[in-house]
């Protein structure tokens, strides 16, 4: 079924069928196997709670005139492998810093 044209009713049945199935595989676990799932489960929400935050700061900063790239510059030319100056190019080889 395509989620993106359900309606709000279709929706809910859609959400309680797979609750069901969810049901289903969970009974058909072992206390072991449900606890290895429980702890994925866990570190899946921990590691989307992470990602998240990083959106957010980042937004922030881009919100607040700080772009990624302006806070991430590279210490050294990746073309010759000098030290990146001041500017936006190489200052011995002419390449651009990015």
């Amino acid at each position: 079924m395509d989620n993106l044209n359900m309606t709000q009713e279709q929706m809910q049945k859609e959400i309680e069928r797979m609750q069901r199935e969810i049901q289903e595989q969970l009974e058909k676990m072992t206390p072991e196997e449900r606890a290895q799932a429980q702890a994925r489960a866990q570190q899946a929400i921990q590691d989307d709670a992470v990602k998240m935050q990083k959106l957010l700061d980042e937004g922030a900063k881009i919100a607040a005139g700080i772009t990624p790239a302006a806070t991430k510059k590279p210490k050294f030319c990746g073309n010759c492998g000098a030290p990146a100056g001041s500017g936006k190019f190489c200052e011995f080889c002419g390449s651009p810093l990015a």
